[in-house]
């Protein structure tokens, strides 16, 4: 009876010895589990909060890789970007007016922009470039076809106040319908400030109030159509007035008066 008794205690004990065997591994085990789950919990997490992708809409003319060479962007904590620092930076490219940027989990900047649209050519030194609203330059134009729109000529873009008189003629130009079903407009500057030169019709324009210049030359234009005379110049730099100079004869020839003169005798 002792011999069983004890064998029965014997396989009691041994059981209980694989119980607490088993319950330690599995509690090790769920530690060890546990620990790698908090531990790619946190790594997700934290990839979450750096800049993963990009997303662009609004864009025609620039595509992503160009947003993303502008903004040099190297997996950075999305917390740790300056948006105005960045907006700045793509402002600082002609081609875009304006742009709003937000961060959005997991990992991603969302930039919505709106493009410049070009306004006019810039003909300067041995190249042509759009130019945007404010006259700074787009980029060069590098084949033979270009769009209609007025040319610059002769402006060197450096002199922003010379640029920017320019382009506000532009958008005189333009906001009295003067470009449409025009051939060739082209704006220059003289001593006496800027000229424009609509389809051979030369006009001194001065500086300043384009809208009310252009709105006496629009008077007056159809008139000087219908009389047909041909005209040197058109002066608009005089405040309530329009001053034309009609395209002086050329003189007779000495010869050619003589022979008058001996008709007029003849007869």
């Amino acid at each position: 009876m002792r011999s069983k008794n004890n064998k029965r205690k014997t396989v009691s004990r041994r059981q209980g010895r694989f119980a607490v065997f088993f319950k330690r591994t599995f509690m090790v085990l769920s530690i060890i589990v546990s620990s790698a789950a908090v531990v790619t919990g946190a790594y997700l997490l934290a990839q979450a909060f750096y800049v993963r992708d990009i997303q662009v809409s609004g864009n025609n003319h620039l595509d992503k890789r160009d947003i993303e060479d502008i903004l040099d962007i190297r997996r950075e904590p999305l917390l740790d970007l300056d948006l105005k620092t960045l907006d700045a930076k793509l402002r600082s490219n002609a081609w875009i007016k304006k742009a709003s940027l937000r961060w959005q989990l997991p990992g991603t900047l969302v930039i919505n922009i709106e493009e410049s649209a070009p306004k006019a050519l810039l003909s300067f030194g041995t190249g042509t470039f759009l130019v945007n609203e404010d006259g700074n330059i787009m980029e060069r134009l590098q084949d033979a076809a270009t769009p209609f729109l007025p040319v610059i000529k002769g402006i060197d873009p450096a002199y922003k106040k010379n640029i920017s008189e320019a382009m506000k003629l532009v958008d005189a130009l333009s906001a009295k319908n003067i470009l449409a079903d025009r051939q060739s407009v082209e704006i220059g500057l003289e001593s006496y400030g800027l000229f424009v030169n609509i389809d051979g019709e030369f006009i001194m324009v001065g500086y300043g109030r384009y809208p009310e210049k252009f709105d006496r030359w629009m008077e007056l234009e159809p008139e000087l159509r219908k009389r047909g005379v041909p005209i040197q110049y058109v002066d608009l730099r005089f405040k309530d007035s329009v001053v034309v100079k009609p395209v002086k004869p050329e003189k007779e020839k000495v010869g050619d008066k003589k022979n008058k003169k001996k008709e007029k005798k003849i007869s």
